[in-house]
């Protein structure tokens, strides 16, 4: 009974310690955007045909937002209110008329996406900005994983096509049909590659949204004009996605299974312009590698190895 209660609390220390918690965030890659220079970091592919605002090192101060929940834990060391700024579909007057569009930012190194073979975490801050007023049409926050980096992953009208990883789109303002059938007009979608499972598509009326986002203006259960700490893991072949530690998607991996990581925005739309009030920031990217179970499992043996070394001890003692 004495060396199970030891087993636990060694494996406890361990834990608590640092040697699981250090290895399940062994960072791969990290950006604070707090620099134009940021840019040497991303891949920038866009559909062509709109006019896209795309801003490193942007200080959204000027949009009275304050500062992203992620930057608390680097204390002294990032540039205050400085992120990624992207906006859609935002020709000057007296321009009419906007186009479909989509814009991805995915990292790179030397120009090349980065190949991230393993299992992984990413994680960032999103504000999605509307203002008080719906006066637009509906835009999208699009991010995932395992992704090529060369084309776009957006919704390009009822279907998409070259689109690849898991990826999310996610609607400012809960403007899909609750009730629609089309794979991928709902407020909240995920894609595999170009099509979403039937697990993938929710309404912003859909829990866990209304419990989530329960004071967004202009509308309730959508993640409008706050920040929020969003967190894709893929573990095992599984991927879930959670927004502020709520789960939102959680579903098995049927794509690739390795690639880089995005962020991206657009206007899905060609009907009408983007408002000045439409965009999105996002801000403290990390991606964490993910321990394997192999490396866990050998660990515990190791505590089981000192458990057995202080019973041989102990018996020593009793004999003598």
């Amino acid at each position: 009974m004495k060396s199970t209660r030891f087993f636990k609390a060694a494996l406890a220390s361990l834990v608590v310690g640092g040697l699981f918690a250090g290895s399940a965030r062994a960072e791969l890659f990290s950006e604070i955007f707090d620099s134009a220079g940021a840019s040497n970091n991303f891949l920038v592919t866009q559909i062509p045909g709109s006019v896209d605002t795309i801003t490193f090192g942007y200080d959204y101060s000027a949009n009275l937002i304050p500062e992203a929940p992620g930057s608390a834990s680097l204390p002294g060391v990032f540039a205050a209110t400085r992120g990624l700024f992207i906006a859609a579909n935002d020709p000057p007057l007296p321009a009419t008329t906007g186009a479909i569009n989509g814009i991805n930012v995915t990292a790179a190194s030397g120009g090349v996406a980065i190949n991230f073979a393993q299992d992984i975490t990413m994680r960032f801050d999103m504000w999605l900005n509307l203002g008080s007023i719906v006066t637009s049409s509906t835009e999208q926050a699009l991010f995932g994983i395992n992704t090529d980096g060369t084309g776009v992953n957006s919704r390009t009208g009822n279907t998409q096509t070259g689109a690849d990883g898991v990826w999310y789109h996610i609607a400012t303002e809960g403007g899909y049909g609750a009730t629609s059938t089309t794979n991928n007009s709902r407020d909240y979608v995920n894609y595999i590659n170009n099509t979403a499972p039937a697990s993938g598509r929710l309404d912003n009326g859909q829990a866990p949204f209304l419990t989530l986002f329960p004071s967004s203006l202009p509308v309730a259960g959508v993640p409008a004009n706050s920040w929020v700490s969003v967190e894709i893991s893929e573990i095992g072949g599984n991927v879930r996605m959670s927004m502020n530690g709520t789960t939102v998607f959680d579903v098995a991996n049927t794509g690739p299974t390795s690639g880089s990581v995005f962020l991206g925005y657009q206007d899905p739309f060609s009907g009408s312009l983007s408002g000045p009030n439409a965009f999105v920031v996002f801000d403290n990217l990390s991606v964490s590698a993910v321990p394997e179970p192999s490396s866990i499992a050998l660990v515990g043996l190791g505590v089981v190895g000192v458990v057995a070394r202080r019973r041989q001890l102990s018996n020593r003692k009793l004999v003598s």
